[in-house]
């Protein structure tokens, strides 16, 4: 498609103001062609999109878009800066820049970046976009992670992957070996090539198993934006004097960040501590949770655990600082029905973990209401028992 057509959906999407897109399309207030409708349309959706993922370009009324599942994909402005803080130095690749957001903000940190992008539409708009940025220190190359590669001849400071997790049917992908491009296959290229290399992969890839796959992997880290995992970052070197990997976790929420960082042989090596629940609950953000921090945690705050699989600690002083949400012990029981009398109707917040019963069954079977700042949490503890333990948020 023509990037004149492209440039003039997106003027026509930017003045459209609040509009419902199905009731839009319907009626088609312009009479534009159809093709042109739904060209405008998409515009539409990308802003919007862009608006919460990069306010930054969303300013600038000269950036447009490519298919929505290009924005879908890319990375939010916050977790693109929080991924390359620590790094920089002279020249980076980009081996699968898809919509450029991560280029973008690795070109704050390198001298030089290459761009890389197989698909000439999304190539065209994202050059266009760094024309408009006035963006002067990118390579552009219209090529797979694997041409790029087989024609290259120079060093790079870091390479960087994010392999495209969607099938040509547009379902999701979670295994290595069927997103392209597939790493296992080029892995040794690229640590040819560069001494470090990052990945970006889905949060739903089992990290066992990629450290199984993934040669000389010295860093992998969990970021997560208010509580909800966003990207596993795994970081190869050809450094062979690194005994063990070192596992990161982030939680980003508004000004708050929460950080926890252990080794592989540091968890597996940990013993815990069981208890009954005490005066304090605790639970891990969900990026220490996908860690797999499961003893680690609990070890470095001096905190007790419920059990080995229920993933709650407890203890009879309050631990501040602890990297997850925190809440006050009213209740602890074994007879969690005579104890949800008194809740029937009532509003509460419900979690259920290793324990039979999801969260949903309970609040129908209990006629429980989801809301207010007390939690009943189902769980089971050290002596294999089911128990009910009420709670209220620590503020």
């Amino acid at each position: 498609m023509e990037l004149r057509t492209i440039l003039n959906a997106n003027a026509e999407a930017r003045n459209l103001g609040q509009i419902d897109p199905a009731d839009f399309a319907l009626k088609n207030p312009e009479n534009w062609s159809l093709d042109f409708l739904k060209l405008v349309l998409t515009q539409y959706q990308f802003l919007q999109k862009l608006s919460q993922k990069l306010p930054e370009w969303a300013k600038n009324q000269k950036i447009i878009g490519g298919e929505n599942v290009n924005i879908e994909q890319s990375s939010s402005e916050l977790t693109a800066r929080h991924k390359f803080s620590q790094y920089r130095g002279k020249r980076a690749a980009d081996l699968t820049g898809g919509f450029g957001i991560d280029t973008y903000f690795l070109s704050k940190k390198f001298e030089m970046v290459d761009y890389c992008e197989p698909n000439p539409d999304l190539f065209e708009v994202v050059k266009h976009n760094f024309e408009s940025l006035v963006v002067n220190n990118v390579n552009f190359h219209c090529c797979t992670a694997e041409d790029f590669l087989n024609q290259n001849s120079e060093k790079f400071d870091l390479i960087y992957l994010d392999p495209d997790r969607r099938s040509e049917k547009s379902s999701k992908l979670v295994l290595i070996e069927d997103c392209r491009p597939n790493l296992i296959d080029i892995q040794d290229t690229l640590l040819h090539f560069s001494s470090k290399v990052l990945i970006k992969y889905s949060p739903l890839l089992d990290i066992k198993l990629a450290l199984k796959t993934f040669k000389n992997t010295v860093n992998v880290k969990v970021l997560a934006v208010k509580n909800d995992v966003k990207e596993l970052l795994f970081e190869l070197s050809n450094n062979t004097e690194i005994e063990d990997i070192s596992l990161s976790t982030l939680n980003l929420s508004g000004e708050d960040i929460q950080d926890f960082e252990f080794r592989l042989m540091e968890e597996e090596n940990a013993t815990v501590a069981y208890s009954e629940p005490l005066n304090y609950l605790y639970e891990p953000n969900a990026a220490i949770m996908k860690s797999g921090a499961f003893k680690s945690v609990g070890k470095r705050f001096g905190l007790s655990k419920i059990a080995q699989h229920s993933h709650f600690y407890t203890s009879e002083k309050l631990v501040k600082d602890f990297p997850g949400r925190i809440l006050k012990v009213e209740e602890s029981t074994t007879a969690a029905g005579k104890a949800l009398k008194k809740w029937k109707n009532a509003k509460v917040n419900v979690i259920s973990r290793n324990y039979p019963l999801k969260p949903e069954t309970l609040r129908q079977k209990y006629r429980l209401k989801d809301g207010s700042d007390e939690f009943l949490i189902f769980t089971t503890d050290y002596k294999n028992e089911k128990i009910l333990i009420t709670c209220t948020r620590n503020l």
